[in-house]
């Protein structure tokens, strides 16, 4: 799994993400593989506006939409997850 994260991170790093309706998530800062070992996890740096701290998202819910990285989600469901 270590060698999925860093080879992911050149491609992740820097991105920003987006969420429904083009809302701007955060810049990814990283790529980690979860505690429990078993998932990659996007840490990405939350927007102030939508509670600002980092967060960790699935790789695996992340998906590639013409040239931007999004994920599924509403304001209300990006401000739910929370910060490491």
């Amino acid at each position: 799994m270590q060698i999925g994260a860093a080879s992911l991170v050149p491609t992740l790093r820097g991105r920003w993400l987006y969420a429904d309706h083009k809302l701007v998530v955060g810049r990814v800062q990283d790529v980690r593989v979860s505690a429990d070992g078993t998932t990659l996890v996007a840490v990405v740096a939350r927007r102030r506006w939508l509670g600002g701290g980092e967060i960790g998202i699935p790789v695996p819910l992340l998906r590639q939409t013409d040239n931007d990285l999004a994920v599924s989600g509403t304001r209300e469901t990006i401000r739910a997850i929370p910060a490491f």
